[in-house]
């Protein structure tokens, strides 16, 4: 691909390895204590990217939130199976060519792009070699039962860690390369 333009996970998780609940909520986010109100560089990455991708049942989720849509002003694709859907006022549906729509995405963009998680979807860009970093907040939560961050069926893969914060919330920031 020859790009320098990534995709990258940015996603949190919980200490147990989960994340979301079961039932796709993530409330257990707002519960870490942030006492120096850190936004732990994510309007530094958001500035940074000028798309997301996303999974069809992410995508409902965020429609779920009841705030207006969190990435306007982005070009923002959902990758689903079904083939109705094209695009409304937000995104545009991708439904098959995955990999040359994947191709043409890193030549045309201008900034890195942000794969907003699902394990389906992490799963997916890992075994096709489509993921380029993965920036991954270990939260000091223990939540039971949720969404893992890769599905059960995913291959080992050892990807090279390249860099590693400890905030002082308690939280863990790891950066990874899969490259």
């Amino acid at each position: 691909m020859g790009s320098s333009r990534k995709i990258i996970s940015y996603i949190a998780m919980s200490l147990d390895g989960k994340i979301a609940r079961g039932n796709g909520e993530v409330d257990w986010l707002d519960k870490i204590p942030n006492p120096d109100n850190s936004d732990f560089g994510y309007q530094a990455f958001y500035d940074a990217i000028d798309a997301t991708i996303m999974g069809g049942t992410t995508y409902q989720e965020v429609l779920g939130f009841d705030v207006e849509f969190p990435y306007k002003g982005k070009a923002n694709y959902v990758f689903t199976r079904d083939q109705s859907k094209k695009e409304d006022e937000n995104v545009r549906f991708v439904s098959d060519n995955f990999e040359e729509f994947i191709t043409d995405l890193k030549a045309s963009s201008e900034k890195n792009i942000w794969l907003i998680g699902g394990a389906q979807m992490n799963t997916l860009f890992l075994k096709n070699g489509w993921l380029d970093e993965m920036i991954v907040f270990i939260m000091p939560i223990v939540i039971g039962a949720g969404l893992p961050l890769f599905t059960d069926d995913t291959p080992d893969y050892q990807p090279e860690l390249i860099d590693k914060t400890t905030h002082s919330s308690g939280v863990v920031e790891l950066k990874y390369t899969f490259k």
